[in-house]
Formats: structure tokens, sequence, C-alpha cells
């Protein structure tokens, strides 16, 4: 099993811990409930060094990207990042992943993907690089990754980095000095709040106790991953390994925002053209409860005595108060407010499909 860096030092401090794709990370300090209600009116920081950062660079990194991502890596400016699939040749995704180009370093790349898929996506980056003047550099180990999500967030990250923020665009960032070490600062987040991520050059635990404290005496309420979680499934994000994985291409997974296909040529475009000229059988949709009862994983969806489908995700939503999940449905019923049931405990509740977040998104 993996450890983030400050494990321990949560630990100390009360966190439950528990293991994620391979991770020993926190999943709550309080409660899950109290986590995500202050992200959702405040301000709450996540320790996600878990998550798989790489680096690209060389005269060939945006040919390799160009090749494996599923958008215009030219179109991404300097300073700016792209939120892409990577699929194999039959269009399955590999993983999703955001892609940020180096404001100055032009020809550098930090690609932030899933930790189940670390092993996958550094080898499927150095097969597809064999023959091309590229360095791929695995960071996971050697940099820490702090979110800071909630409408807060701006008046927060202003005050630790002494620079006000509250102009950056979404999806832009740029290097800077914290403690005296390298880190970049991108403005973006997984809970559908306005927010930031923070990577950080050190796995010294003395110094990324510093700066955790220093971000927690601002005001942030130390968050968890079972928070980060509920946040995600309130603003209808998927996670990778559970809602989505390379059984379905991205129009199942109604992904298609994060493709582009009217680029000439990546791994898995002709795949996903002839999907969508051909149609799904299933989608992705989001599920509201409208009675009483609590989606989960598994559990099976109905429309009168036919399976329709089945939930991927599922959680009482404490923003709303009812029970929100995500899961695949037959494609002829995924249509807003449509009415469906889903078999919670041997009884069908009432419920409708979603095809929209349950919360709006607040980004900036």
């Amino acid at each position: 099993m993996r450890e983030i860096p400050l494990l321990n030092y949560y630990r100390e401090r009360g966190a439950e811990i528990g293991e994620f794709a391979g991770w020993s990370s926190p999943l709550w300090f309080t409660s899950n409930r109290e986590e995500h209600l202050k992200v959702r009116s405040d301000v709450g920081l996540f320790d996600v060094t878990h998550m798989t950062r790489i680096r690209i660079a060389g005269d060939d990194s945006e040919k390799l990207l160009q090749k494996i991502l599923t958008k215009r890596v030219e179109k991404i400016k300097p300073g700016r990042m792209k939120y892409c699939l990577i699929c194999r040749d039959d269009g399955g995704i590999m993983d999703d992943v955001t892609v940020f180009r180096h404001p100055r370093e032009t020809k550098e790349f930090i690609m932030v993907s899933n930790a189940i898929t670390h092993d996958k996506i550094i080898g499927w980056l150095e097969s597809n690089s064999e023959d091309m003047n590229v360095e791929i550099e695995d960071l996971t180990f050697k940099t820490s990754f702090f979110a800071v999500q909630g409408p807060r967030s701006s008046r927060l990250i202003s005050k630790l980095v002494e620079i006000d923020v509250s102009g950056m665009k979404w999806f832009s960032g740029f290097e800077l000095k914290l403690n005296g070490l390298k880190a970049v600062l991108t403005r973006s987040g997984y809970t559908g709040e306005n927010g930031y991520e923070l990577m950080i050059w050190s796995w010294d635990e003395a110094i990324l106790r510093e700066i955790w404290e220093r971000i927690v005496g601002f005001g942030a309420t130390p968050c968890g991953l079972a928070t980060r979680d509920s946040l995600r499934i309130e603003a209808g994000y998927p996670l990778y390994g559970q809602d989505m994985d390379e059984s379905v291409t991205p129009v199942e997974a109604r992904l298609m925002h994060a493709v582009d296909l009217s680029k000439p040529d990546f791994i898995g475009r002709e795949a996903i053209e002839k999907r969508m000229k051909h149609g799904a059988e299933k989608l992705l949709v989001g599920v509201l409860m409208r009675e009483k009862g609590i989606p989960r994983r598994g559990y099976r969806m109905f429309r009168g005595d036919e399976v329709i489908g089945e939930l991927t995700s599922g959680i009482l939503s404490y923003s709303l108060g009812v029970g929100v999940g995500l899961g695949y449905i037959k494609s002829s019923l995924a249509r807003e407010g449509e009415e469906i049931l889903v078999e919670i405990h041997g009884k069908r509740r009432l419920s409708e499909v979603k095809l929209t977040p349950f919360i709006p998104w607040r980004i900036k």
C-alpha cells in the first residue's frame, strides 16, 4: 500500500484513514457531511497526492500528446490546461486526464491522471513514444498535490501566495515559489465549486505540514476523499474505474465534450466516430431519487419489470437531502426527467433521470 507523505500527521489528528486506488489516505477528518457542507458554503482543503502526475517534455512532446489525447494539444496555450481522454484503438477509455502547458517552457507539459491507472498510463506514454525525442518523468513521488475548493478559495489562495488570484481564468495556472519550493498553481478542481490545485515539488513531511497548517490557519476545513467523492457526484463528475473504464467509449460515458473529432488523427478516433454514427446502447446519466432511499453502486434500475441499467455511484446528497447517483441506462430512456425505478433492498423506488449536474457548477 502506498502512503502519502503526511499520512501519519493526519492519523495523529484523528483522521479516518482508508484505502483508495492502492493508497492510504484520509477519508474524512470530522465527518463526511460536515466537510461536504463546508466546501459548498466556505472553503475546504484536500490532500490529493495519490493522483498521478507526469512531466512530458522535449521536441516531440506535443507530437506524442497529439497522438494519444482526444483534444488538440496545439491549441493549449502556455499556462493553460485542457481536460482530455486517453482511449484505446477500439475507443475504450483508458483514463481521463488534465494536461497543462508550462507558461515558459512551451514544449513541457504536466499531465494529471487517476491513481488507479498510474502504471498503465506511464506505460502507454512510453510505448507510444519509442521513436520520439521526448522525456517522460513520473512526478508522483517527487511532488505533493493539495486542492483548495469552495466559494472562499480565491481569497484564501491570494493570502497564501501573496498574489491576487481572483482574476485567474478557469484551467489556467502559473509557476511560483512556496516556502522556497517550486510549485505550480492552477485554477481547477473536482467539486463543482470555484477552486485551486497546488502542486509542490517536495515530499518533505515538515515542509508540507507547515504549508498545510498555513492553509488551515487561513480558514480552510481539512477534508478527506469521501468528501471529494460526494462533492463530485453532486457535480455530475464521473470517476474513472467506477463510472467509466475501458469497456465504454466517450459516447456511452457522455464525455464527447472532451473529444475533438475535427482532429485528424488520434488513437481511438475511428472507433469513436463509428460509435457516434451508429449510436450507443447505453448512456451514463444522473439519477435523482424522488422517493426515500440512497442509491448505491450495483443497484439495478427498472422501467416497469424491465431491467434498464445499473448504478455505478450513489450517495445521500448533503446539499439536497435526497439520494443521487450516476449509472448507465438504455439510451432510449436517457431523457431529462424520465421516470425510472431504482431497486433498493428489494423495493423499487421512484426516481428520475438527470442529464445535468445535481448542483449547478460555480466554477469561475
